[in-house]
């Protein structure tokens, strides 16, 4: 999978551009339909597209703008991709916050779908 990389930050880039442009609903379209997961702040996970979708329209802001300060892109042992995201975020009139998020993709009836997701935000003190 030398390609790893390229697919890794083609996905990044899709995804945040979706999520940003709205409605954020729509990247549950990015998931494993029936088992992908999403782990939101330390919340209980949603699990499957459907529930990821309504955990999605429960955010309470209106707009949100999502920069990359890095990305670190691994393949695993069984064929699918990890990717580990740090950057910043700002949602409505909010400061910018920091976050962290990791996505585990799996090549599913021809396309890549999140498996795995855990976003974070970095709150100091």
């Amino acid at each position: 999978m030398s390609d790893f990389k390229a697919i890794g930050k083609a996905f990044i880039d899709y995804y945040y551009s979706k999520f940003d442009a709205g409605p954020r609903e729509g990247v549950a379209a990015l998931y494993e339909p029936t088992n992908g997961m999403m782990n939101f702040n330390n919340a209980d996970f949603a699990k499957g597209a459907q529930d990821i979708a309504e955990k999605l329209r429960s955010l309470t802001f209106q707009t949100i703008s999502h920069t990359v300060s890095t990305m670190d892109i691994q393949p695993t042992y069984d064929n699918c991709i990890l990717i580990v995201v740090t950057g910043a975020l700002k949602a409505d009139n909010d400061p910018p916050m920091q976050f962290t998020e990791t996505f585990l993709l799996r090549f599913i009836n021809n396309s890549w779908l999140v498996i795995n997701n855990v976003f974070r935000l970095i709150l100091h003190g």
